[in-house]
């Protein structure tokens, strides 16, 4: 199977959602893992916390800053890359956010 960049590791997919299961990170937490080539691409898409800031801060000229919740995603990545180094793997963190998964140190 070819992905975007090459071949598909697809043990490395199975492995990165164990590994994120077993940490408690449960399908429908806003986490994904994609195969993006050899490596796996973990990124957060929290809308079901963000749909209610933005409710409850509507008139707030600045709720693009909240609906941001800029703390909460540096504490989810760290809280990944923890998890992912302790299981041997390397994260590598981009600045959309995202975290490049390879096998190895």
């Amino acid at each position: 199977m070819n992905g975007p960049i090459g071949p598909v590791n697809g043990e490395l997919l199975r492995r990165t959602r164990r590994i994120l299961a077993e940490a408690g990170y449960e399908p429908g937490n806003g986490l994904t893992a994609t195969a993006d080539g050899p490596d796996i691409l973990v990124s957060w898409h929290p809308d079901s916390l963000i749909r209610p800031l933005i409710a409850a801060h509507a008139t707030d000229p600045d709720v693009h800053r909240a609906a941001e919740i800029p703390g909460l995603r540096a504490a989810t990545a760290t809280a990944l890359t923890t998890v992912f180094l302790e299981a041997g793997l390397t994260p590598l963190p981009h600045p959309d956010g995202t975290l490049r998964i390879v096998a190895g140190p």
